[in-house]
């Protein structure tokens, strides 16, 4: 007799799993029900999750940050490139290199400490704007 309970249970089980999947497939066919709102949320999240996932592993791709599977090392930059990438491939050095001359006194200066040099050439920096300031506070 037991076996027979048990059998009738599993049967009124599976019945009852049954009905639940046909309640939930006619709640899904209907676009208006929450529940077929819930599942297009969750669907439109999955979706942008997936595709920030797959922007973010390309571009640790393409700048040498991400390594490929089952490699240990990462790897060489691109044949005549020196230093980190950019998503395109192209490389940016950390500061400007290129000569620029000063036009107050004729030095030469590479442009990332242009505005450094002319700041002290022109002696209009900001401890000579300070001191101005202070100046026109004492009334001098």
């Amino acid at each position: 007799m037991s076996k027979k309970s048990a059998t009738v249970t599993e049967d009124e089980l599976l019945q009852r799993r049954i009905s639940h999947a046909h309640w939930l497939s006619d709640m899904l066919q209907d676009p208006t029900s929450t529940v077929s709102l819930t599942v297009a949320a969750y669907a439109d999240l999955l979706d942008e999750l997936l595709h920030d996932v797959a922007l973010e592993a390309h571009r640790e791709h393409r700048t040498g940050v991400l390594l490929p599977y089952g490699t240990q090392q990462p790897l060489p930059p691109l044949p005549g490139t020196k230093g980190a990438t950019d998503v395109f491939g192209q490389v940016h050095p950390g500061t400007a290199t290129d000569i620029v001359t000063c036009m107050h006194c004729g030095r030469k200066a590479q442009a990332g400490k242009f505005a450094y040099h002319l700041e002290k050439c022109l002696a209009r920096g900001r401890g000579a704007a300070g001191s101005a300031r202070t100046s026109r506070r004492a009334g001098v």
